[in-house]
């Protein structure tokens, strides 16, 4: 089940995946998420009570921008992400927007996770629109990745 306006359990439920996917989020992007939690839109997936993955989103110049997104390892490959992502897709055309973004590492990082990620997001309609150089140095290079709903 989808549940918006997760509760305050919910969201450390959600952190707790994101602390387990090491190879996805370093320890300095779960502190950025829990900054993101509180000041974005975020929604979690529940199976029997418990959250096995999570989105957070928000909308900006027309379009709504994928920041974070998670699923229990456990959870992996059982259309969580599909869901979560289905549910990001209605949001956005109730909200009359005409596109959801998000950044990612690009295609020529060769780093198997983010090799997964960027296959589900084009499995999912997104094609790469921009290569974004990193500003800071030791960040990396980024991707934006667009589906248009």
């Amino acid at each position: 089940m989808i549940v918006c306006n997760p509760s305050e359990k919910q969201i450390e439920e959600s952190i707790k995946i994101a602390e387990e996917l090491k190879e996805w989020f370093t320890p300095e992007a779960i502190k950025n998420m829990r900054i993101d939690f509180e000041k974005n839109s975020l929604i979690v997936n529940t199976d029997k009570g418990k959250v096995d993955g999570f989105l957070c989103y928000t909308t900006y110049s027309g379009k709504t921008l994928l920041i974070w997104m998670g699923i229990a390892r456990k959870a992996h490959r059982k259309g969580i992400g599909n869901r979560l992502l289905k549910w990001l897709e209605q949001e956005t055309k109730k909200l009359n927007l005409y596109s959801i973004e998000v950044e990612t590492l690009p295609d020529e990082i060769k780093y198997e996770p983010y090799n997964q990620t960027r296959n589900f997001y084009y499995k999912n309609g997104f094609e790469r629109v921009f290569y974004k150089k990193a500003r800071i140095k030791g960040w990396d290079d980024q991707i934006i990745l667009e589906k248009k709903v």
